[in-house]
């Protein structure tokens, strides 16, 4: 997978869905968040 960036929080590479449709694939570094944190950034890309 091709990365896209990083940061403070862990990487965002470039993947497929379904093999046709580009996503973005956040992967946060373990202890980067807290939990609760985690979910409403969950809930604001869905």
């Amino acid at each position: 997978m091709k990365e896209l960036g990083s940061g403070q929080f862990g990487q965002v590479r470039l993947g497929k869905w379904r093999a046709q449709h580009k996503v973005a694939i956040k992967a946060i570094r373990e202890g980067a968040m807290y939990e609760e944190d985690f979910i409403e950034e969950a809930k604001v890309m869905m």
